[in-house]
């Protein structure tokens, strides 16, 4: 049963660093997985709009826990496997995942694996350079399931301002210079171009399938202003097989799988209820920090009509 309780305000997970870390560059490297840390940020006054205007009982951000890992598998239901590398940032494991890794692959985590009780497997212990392992609270990994199950309801509450079934091919979504919500069916190698300005912030709520090896062009946005909330509750809802360049936060709590390879992502991964594949070359890599640049909105329309309706 997942466990939903309200957040207070931070960022959402990231791919490595602390709170603190939100602006990166995409580097792209043949052949590898390749994940920079960049968090999706909601500024203070659009995240006071949206809770006024909405009623939730949680507001649309990470919690105090998941910004300070690159990679964050938790809750029971959760497992995650590792044979390649590296892993630039921290790794949180917890609230009863199941962990396992093997040699080769420069298997590596320049931060650490921290190990929050209680879980099963090999913390990563097997990767072929062996991680620092740190054991930390067990309310470490509650918290981390808590908040990232709360962020998943509160972007599905919130109703579409733009609705697509299954796209296969070139398409541009422009935001409205304000809280955009994309519902989506299914991606399958897309030709994905999403403009927008600094106010902007996307949230697609993903119901089937995101499987790619083409590449996302930004314009005018960064993938900080991106949530991907992938709802689906079985298989590989997001997977990758080489020549993607992705951005934004991928956000899994219903029991969909992650399963990459040659991933090149700008943004975070979170999964609390499935299994997450990081093999074949793959490398998650985390940027120097840099300041969050918490930006200012205007006045924003009525949220409300953003209200989809709650869910049970």
């Amino acid at each position: 049963m997942k466990r939903i309780f309200a957040i207070t305000f931070a960022a959402i997970v990231s791919i490595g660093a602390a709170a603190s870390s939100s602006f990166a560059q995409s580097v792209v490297v043949s052949d590898e997985t390749n994940v920079v840390q960049m968090p999706f940020q909601i500024p203070h006054q659009m995240q006071r709009q949206i809770q006024r205007g909405t009623q939730l009982n949680a507001p649309l951000n990470e919690g105090s826990v998941l910004p300070n890992y690159a990679v964050v598998s938790v809750g029971p239901n959760a497992s995650i496997t590792v044979n390649s590398g590296p892993i630039k940032g921290n790794v949180l494991l917890g609230d009863g995942t199941t962990s396992s890794s093997s040699g080769g692959g420069n298997g590596r985590v320049t931060g650490t694996v921290d190990v929050s009780p209680v879980v099963s497997g090999d913390n990563l212990s097997h990767i072929q350079n062996h991680p620092t392992i740190v054991t930390v609270a067990s309310s470490v990994g509650v918290q981390a399931f808590n908040d990232a199950v709360a962020l998943s309801n509160t972007a599905s509450a919130l109703a579409p301002t733009q609705t697509f079934g299954n796209i296969t091919g070139a398409l541009t979504i422009t935001g409205n210079g304000g809280l955009n919500v994309i519902d989506i069916n299914s991606l399958s190698n897309p030709d994905l171009t999403i403009t927008g300005g600094s106010n902007d912030r996307f949230v697609f709520n993903i119901a089937g399938s995101f499987a790619t090896n083409h590449v996302m062009v930004l314009n005018g946005i960064n993938a900080s202003q991106l949530l991907w909330n992938m709802t689906g509750t079985s298989g590989n809802i997001f997977q990758t097989s080489g020549g993607d360049v992705l951005f934004g936060t991928f956000l899994a709590t219903n029991g969909g799988n992650f399963q990459f390879s040659n991933l090149n992502l700008t943004g975070q991964l979170i999964n609390t209820a499935g299994h997450m594949q990081i093999v074949s070359g793959s490398q998650v890599a985390v940027p120097e920090p840099s300041s969050v640049l918490l930006l200012g909105l205007g006045a924003v329309g009525a949220l409300s009509f953003y209200l989809r309706g709650r869910r049970v």
